[in-house]
């Protein structure tokens, strides 16, 4: 059904691959269930992180705050499922796990203070 939806309706499926959120803002290990979308549906998965959001609305709390939330997206990954060997299966969700998990992680890390990715360098004259 997601799979249908997904594709056919154009529509995208936002995840978030720990299950809930941590009580300190931490990024906590990732579900099994993000491998099985991203390995079974076989559609690309975005990799994004998230930062600010605990400072906005912490876990447990109802009331939002105000506040800044910084959005990071990685390359699209697309993983390939071998629908004929149920032990592959689980080995290559387990492994897309991995691989997100690792590239959210990347993503977390800001640049250093004054560097503005992506742009030239302007010149003050």
């Amino acid at each position: 059904m997601c799979k249908e939806f997904l594709q056919g309706m154009r529509g995208n499926l936002i995840l978030y691959p720990e299950g809930t959120r941590s009580c300190d803002g931490a990024m906590q290990t990732f579900k099994k269930g993000a491998g099985l979308f991203a390995v079974d549906l076989e559609v690309p998965v975005v990799p994004a992180h998230i930062e600010g959001a605990h400072n906005i609305l912490a876990k447990g709390k109802f009331m939002p705050r105000p506040g800044t939330v910084t959005v990071r997206f990685g390359e699209p990954i697309r993983f390939k499922s071998n629908q004929f060997d149920r032990r592959w299966g689980r080995g290559a969700r387990r492994t897309a796990v991995e691989l997100l998990e690792q590239r959210i992680h990347g993503l977390s890390r800001r640049p250093p203070a004054g560097d503005v990715i992506g742009l030239p360098e302007q010149s003050l004259e």
